[in-house]
This record gives C-alpha cells, sequence and structure tokens, in this order.
C-alpha cells in the first residue's frame, strides 16, 4: 500500500459516499468531507477547529454526544440507528428541504480510532443516509397494515359465510327432517306398488338434498380451516363393505357389478379418520354410479411397496373424462361440460371436497381416464396399521339390536323443541314404544320441567327462542351440581341439532351435552341411543 500517499488518502476521505466527521480528543472537528458539507450546507472554515457541540448545539444531551464521549474517553465503538436516533445532524437533501427542517434519515457509526506510539486518540463518525431505506420500510409496514386488514376483512367475511351456510343448514335440516321422517314413517304403513315407488323417489330426492347440503358446508369449513381430521381406530375392510352395502341397491337397479378387493397385507386394523376416508369413497363411487351406464364399478384398497400409504382405487366402466378436464375436475363447481350438469345433477363440490380431505390427510389423489373406456381415481394416504390389536373394541350404540315395543323399556322423555312439525315426528317415531314424551316449547320451559318432573332422557334441540338448548343445557348441571348429584346419575341429554359444525360439538359437549345426533334424525338411531341410555 505504499503508493498511497497522505494526499492520495485525503482525496479519498474527501470524496467517501458517506458522511465523515473526525475529532480529536477535545472534541474538535478537524476533518470533514465533501459529502457531509453538501448536505449540512456548510463550509468548510466555519466547521474546521470547532467545538462539535458549538456547532451543533442540538447535540447537546443526546445519545449522539454521550457515544462521541465514550468513543474518545474508552475508546468504544457505537452504532446508532436510525430507529431510535433517526435524525442526529442537520443534513438535508436540497436547499427546499431545509427550509422545511425535512432531515434525512442518518445511521452512525461512531469509531474509536488511535495511532500507534501516539498518546492522541480521535473519533471518527460516519454517517449513512438511509432515507430511501426508511421509505422502503415505511411502504412494507403500510403493505401489511393493509395485507392483515385484507386479511382480517376476508376472515370477517368467511366467518359470516360460516355463519350464514351454518344458519341455512338449520333452516334447511328443520324441514328436511320431517320430510325424511314421515317418508321413514310411510314405509311402516300399507302402501300400494306404486305409492311406495312414489315414496322412493321423495326419499331420494330428500337425501340428495342432505348430501348437498353437506357439500356445500364441508367446503365452506375447509375454505375456512374449520375442518378437522380425526385418528381413530377403524377397519379397511368394514369401512369397504358398509361403504359398497350403500350403492348394492342402486348398482343392482342400474344393472351394474359393483364390488371391492382389499388386500392380505392390509392389518386387520388401522388408524385414521375413517369418517372422512368414507365420505370421500362415497364421492367417487357416486360418480362412478352416476356415469356408469353398464359393466362394473370396482374399489380396491393395496399398500404401497414400502408399506406406508393405504392406496385406495375405485375403478368404473362409465363415460369417461376428456383428456383436457383431467386438469381441472378438481376445480370448485366444476363438472366435465354443461351437459353433465343438466343430465346427472350435482353441486360440482364432490371432487374438490375429496382432494382437499386427501390433501388435509397427507396424501394424493390422481385420475386415469379414457373418453367412453372409464375412469380409475387412485388415492394415496399415510397407512399405520395395528399388527398386535389387545385393545377391547367396546360396542358402539348404533350397534345395539333393538327390542321389540313390548319388551322396550318404560321410560319418561322431555321433548324440548319449539318446531311442532319435529316434535309430530319425534312422537311418531315412537309411537309404537311405552315412551311418555313431554314437549316444552323452549329451553327455558324445558329448565323449568326439569326441577318439576323425573324424566329419564331429555332430547333437547340447540337452536330455540328465548334460551337455547345450550343455555339450557348449562342450567340442568347447574342445577344438579347444586344438588350434589352423582355424576354417574345425572340426566342423559341428547342433543339434536342442524348444526354439525366441530367446533358447536365441541362447545355443547363441554357444556354438558351427553350425546349428538344432526338433522335430519333416523328413527332407527334415536331408538337405539334412547335403548343405549336406558339400558346403561
Amino acid at each position: 500500500m505504499s503508493f498511497l500517499n497522505e494526499k492520495h488518502l485525503l482525496t479519498i476521505v474527501k470524496k467517501s459516499g458517506i458522511g465523515i466527521l473526525i475529532l480529536d480528543q477535545n472534541f474538535k472537528i478537524i476533518l470533514t468531507n465533501h459529502w457531509f458539507l453538501k448536505n449540512s450546507f456548510l463550509a468548510d472554515q466555519k466547521i474546521e477547529n470547532k467545538l462539535i457541540f458549538d456547532v451543533f448545539p442540538e447535540l447537546v444531551g443526546t445519545r449522539t454526544l454521550k457515544s462521541i464521549e465514550q468513543c474518545l474517553e474508552f475508546s468504544q465503538y457505537s452504532i446508532l440507528t436510525h430507529t431510535l436516533n433517526p435524525f442526529p445532524f442537520p443534513l438535508f437533501d436540497n436547499e427546499q428541504k431545509m427550509k422545511q427542517n425535512e432531515r434525512i434519515f442518518q445511521y452512525l457509526h461512531i469509531i474509536p480510532i488511535s495511532i500507534d506510539d501516539e498518546p492522541n486518540r480521535f473519533c471518527m463518525i460516519q454517517i449513512s443516509d438511509v432515507s430511501q431505506q426508511v421509505t422502503r420500510e415505511k411502504l412494507l409496514r403500510e403493505q401489511m397494515v393493509f395485507a392483515k386488514e385484507r386479511e382480517a376483512e376476508a376472515k370477517k367475511a368467511s366467518q359470516a359465510k360460516t355463519d350464514f351456510l351454518a344458519s341455512m343448514s338449520h333452516e334447511i335440516r328443520t324441514p328436511l327432517n320431517a320430510i325424511l321422517g314421515m317418508a321413514d314413517t310411510l314405509t311402516e304403513t300399507n302402501l300400494s306398488d306404486e305409492q311406495l315407488e312414489y315414496l322412493t323417489v321423495l326419499r331420494n330426492s330428500g337425501k340428495a338434498l342432505y348430501n348437498i347440503i353437506n357439500d356445500i358446508l364441508d367446503f365452506s369449513r375447509i375454505e375456512s380451516g374449520k375442518l378437522e381430521m380425526e385418528h381413530i381406530e377403524y377397519s379397511v375392510h368394514e369401512l369397504l363393505n358398509e361403504t359398497i352395502s350403500l350403492f348394492l341397491m342402486k348398482a343392482n337397479a342400474k344393472g351394474i357389478q359393483i364390488s371391492y378387493f382389499v388386500s392380505d397385507d392390509i392389518a386387520e386394523h388401522t388408524k385414521g379418520d375413517s369418517t372422512r376416508i368414507q365420505q370421500i369413497l362415497i364421492n367417487l363411487i357416486g360418480n362412478s354410479m352416476k356415469f356408469t351406464e353398464v359393466g362394473s364399478i370396482i374399489v380396491k384398497a393395496l399398500l404401497s411397496d414400502d408399506k406406508k400409504y393405504l392406496i385406495l382405487i375405485v375403478e368404473d366402466t362409465g363415460i369417461g373424462i376428456p383428456k383436457e378436464k383431467l386438469n381441472s375436475i378438481f376445480e370448485s363447481f366444476t363438472q366435465v361440460d354443461s351437459s353433465t350438469t343438466r343430465k346427472y345433477g350435482g353441486t360440482g363440490l364432490g371432487l374438490t371436497i375429496t382432494k382437499n380431505l386427501i390433501l388435509m390427510m397427507n396424501g394424493d389423489i390422481s385420475v386415469q381416464s379414457e373418453l367412453g373406456k372409464g375412469s380409475k381415481f387412485i388415492i394415496k394416504i399415510p397407512y399405520e396399521g395395528i399388527v398386535n390389536k389387545d385393545s377391547i373394541i367396546h360396542q358402539h350404540w348404533l350397534d345395539l339390536e333393538l327390542p321389540e315395543p313390548d319388551q322396550f323399556p318404560r321410560c319418561k322423555i322431555l321433548l324440548a323443541e319449539d318446531s311442532l312439525e319435529n316434535v309430530y315426528i319425534i312422537k311418531t317415531f315412537l309411537r309404537k314404544y311405552p315412551i311418555e314424551i313431554v314437549t316444552a316449547k323452549n329451553g327455558k320451559e324445558a329448565f323449568q320441567m326439569f326441577q318439576l318432573e323425573k324424566f329419564d332422557i331429555i332430547l333437547m334441540d340447540m337452536q330455540m327462542p328465548e334460551m337455547d338448548g345450550l343455555e339450557a343445557t348449562k342450567h340442568i348441571r347447574q342445577y344438579e351440581q347444586h344438588r350434589n348429584v352423582d355424576p354417574l346419575y345425572t340426566i342423559p341429554i341428547i342433543a339434536i341439532s342442524a348444526n354439525v359444525q366441530k367446533e358447536v360439538i365441541r362447545n355443547s359437549i363441554l357444556a354438558g351435552i351427553t350425546s349428538y345426533l344432526p338433522k335430519p334424525v333416523r328413527k332407527l338411531e334415536i331408538l337405539k341411543l334412547i335403548y343405549f341410555y336406558l339400558a346403561l
């Protein structure tokens, strides 16, 4: 470096792209550079050999001057960021901004300088203009605030949509409960073949409407991130057998062969969300059934080569899917073409929900299809087989065998329900059994009756005027606590509600609900659940 002399070094300092001030140990300014002079609008002769706090009196008592003192006295290196100390020196971009006192944002390095074999100490102040960085940070903060506001608005809109759909679900399920309930009851009467045919159409239409409601609600919950996955024990063989049985009658009516195959290397029991897996299979088999006029549908359950994934295949000999549509069939409200919707119906949400459910399980779905020859949907989800199953399987209440009406236990039930149609349906379901039913129009009336009479079970609608089912349940449980009722002998409260959101069900259970039945309620379900609690 011998070719750099004092003149060279001084020129480098003077022409540096940052501001430089050098002070001696007496706080005198002994050197400045062009950048500093240009932005301070001061001349050399007004600064050099002047005390820094005389030239810049506004520094007195500030962090900047304190740092300079510590630099000269203790050789302490300091960094003063623009965040806490944005404008230490009166520096400006131009004269107009100087008149308006709009200083540039500054970032300071205060550096101790000592020379070998010399007692004198110096302090070098390096000043960087960070105004553009501050502007960018400000814009970024504004964008972040805007993004958060948009996110909050989106969440609010999503919640409003979810609440609306939940409300609509209740409003639709309530009359649907009466329609399907009366249809079930009519099957127990003497009907002609023609009337049975009409009734079958009515029931199938009601079930189709029920499935559409579920599709819309599931899609809404997936979009809002409120759909949760379970991790419970189930049997793949039993799941496929049960699922296929749902389609046997329709397959026979269409002349389609439907079957399933489970590979021998799949464990007797595995873990996962059996309800959602069945929903996926129902969607896919339902699609195959809809678009297959002749031939067969087969469902296969296999394991991947590394035994880490369960492979479910739904294959049909239906109308197939054009190649150009294969990449879009999992999008919301998408059908192969408009004529498909007219001919076969559907919401266009089934495959979207199916794909989203599989992704939530950390799985994947693909499709192979040839127009006019059929389609094959391949699902791949994590597999957790239970090789040695030592746990005891407890009988589920749906597996109970109902006794004949004359052998059914006598009981008294409090029915809290504001819909006269639903009251009529429940009474019709239970009319042949030795069950006394007392009705309450709302939660408040139900709580009052509970205090005055002895009941074996309460059937509680969750959405009622004056006091809803949740509040009524809380009052009943508090009353039981005050009366020191043993938790084993508290009255079973069965919720009957059109709201099937998991968080709502969870809150109901926490409030003291014993079991939760979604509308539309089926006769067999309600009878078995009542029998389950009476037989305990």
